[in-house]
């Protein structure tokens, strides 16, 4: 009982940053269409706004969002400068830079969201009594398509359009019954999205904590398309799969002991990325691989239309995985990684007027705490921060054997977090 005592207090001290126990990390990479120098980077404690390539970042908190507990919204970010994100009460979007409101879609659960290399804007629906895929050619103003390729609740994990054919469009996802194994889904569609026709998935090894997933297609080739089968051994393990035949059959080309990034370049090459079992490149579409020497922990990968690789990476040494300093970092040759993200730097909550939950919640109330807890600069009036001390003076995370390989120190809150908190090593959606 007394160790559960401990434990709640500290969790109670970690506050903002800890959210809801996980410690602060970087969790997926939206640059915006036709202008990446905007970039929205979901991070285990809201979202961070980017509006210079990554120069300096502003934070908005989860309750701006819409959402809480720990899970991962899937972003998109349109060239409008919207940015649509998949909240509990229905997929949000925010058109002026301070306040997420409804869709078309309404307050339904969207489970997954996917913005198509044309106008198209594809969300999944999860709700009782609808389980169609969803597609807006009007930024995100309208959803007038809605197709149901399998049955009424069934769960969406992903749909991926194919670059180089904006009418090819893959879906994944899931089937529950009672008193039956979950059922995998596999869709492909050949009209964007009007109708869908199913695959075959015999030859996924899947258990039952399975998720099946779209990791990536071809920017050349609409049939030459990549499947993560996440957690195969049904706790730890992931998995991409390769198909050369448009879905028809798959092989499994890659798998390690831990959450795998997944991302096929423009210039065809494949990049798996881990965070504590290294991270490799393919350039003959997965055939054989090369570990990529000095690469950072990774935990996402995303690639901007120059050709820079940018990843999801540890801010902050924690249960193992070593510090690399900045939460994304990014190259263009994968043998040399540059900071782009450091938490210590965010320069404040994004500017917004009196009455947004914004200004009233994230600036107002919570802003001074995660600042403490992070250990940046709080670039404003936070009177309780006077007598803080110095992040070169607050304990580091302990060496190996306990927590951490790394030795950059982080602030004494943080620290506790990260010493009994549970870490969740990859993106957390929303299940059932």
């Amino acid at each position: 009982m007394k160790r559960l005592v401990v434990v709640a207090c500290l969790l109670a001290l970690a506050g903002t940053a800890g959210a809801n126990g996980r410690a602060p990390g970087s969790r997926s990479i939206t640059f915006r269409r036709g202008m990446e120098t905007h970039v929205v980077a979901g991070v285990t404690f809201g979202v961070l706004l980017s509006e210079d390539g990554g120069t300096t970042w502003r934070w908005m908190c989860e309750d701006a969002v819409g959402y809480g507990g720990i899970y991962d919204p899937y972003y998109a970010a349109t060239a409008s400068g919207a940015v649509f994100a998949t909240t509990f009460s229905g997929m949000k979007v925010m058109r002026d830079r301070c306040v997420f409101g409804d869709t078309g879609l309404g307050t339904k659960f969207v489970s997954t969201l996917h913005q198509g290399t044309d106008t198209s804007l594809f969300a999944g629906m999860v709700d009782l009594g609808d389980g169609k895929l969803y597609r807006s050619r009007d930024d995100g103003m309208t959803f007038p398509v809605g197709t149901m390729p399998g049955m009424i609740n069934d769960w969406w994990s992903t749909i991926d359009a194919a670059p180089s054919n904006p009418n090819r469009v893959y879906a994944t996802g899931y089937r529950l019954k009672s008193g039956q194994p979950k059922q995998f889904l596999l869709y492909r569609s050949n009209n964007a999205g009007q109708t869908f026709s199913p695959l075959p998935i015999t030859d996924f090894v899947t258990k039952e904590n399975s998720t099946l997933e779209i990791a990536g297609i071809s920017k050349t080739n609409p049939d030459l398309v990549f499947a993560r089968v996440t957690l195969e051994d049904n706790s730890i393990s992931d998995a991409i799969y390769r198909s050369t035949n448009g879905g028809q059959s798959w092989t499994r080309i890659f798998g390690k002991r831990g959450a795998v990034a997944f991302i096929v370049r423009a210039n065809g090459a494949l990049v798996a990325g881990t965070q504590v079992h290294g991270s490799f490149v393919s350039l003959d579409t997965g055939t054989t691989w090369h570990q990529l020497a000095g690469a950072p922990h990774i935990n996402c990968l995303a690639e901007s239309s120059a050709g820079e690789v940018w990843a999801c990476t540890q801010n902050f040494g924690v249960m193992g995985v070593p510090s690399d300093g900045f939460g994304i970092m990014k190259s263009t040759d994968l043998v040399s990684w540059s900071g782009v993200l450091r938490f210590q730097d965010i320069l404040g909550p994004a500017e917004c007027s009196a009455g947004t939950v914004q200004k009233d919640k994230c600036d107002v109330e919570l802003w001074c705490g995660l600042c403490a807890q992070i250990g940046c600069d709080p670039k404003r009036d936070c009177p309780n921060l006077v007598d803080a001390p110095p992040l070169d003076a607050t304990p580091s995370v302990p060496p190996d054997g306990c927590c951490s390989g790394g030795t950059h120190t982080v602030p004494t809150t943080l620290a506790l977090v990260m010493l009994v908190g549970v870490v969740v090593l990859r993106p957390r959606r929303k299940r059932r």
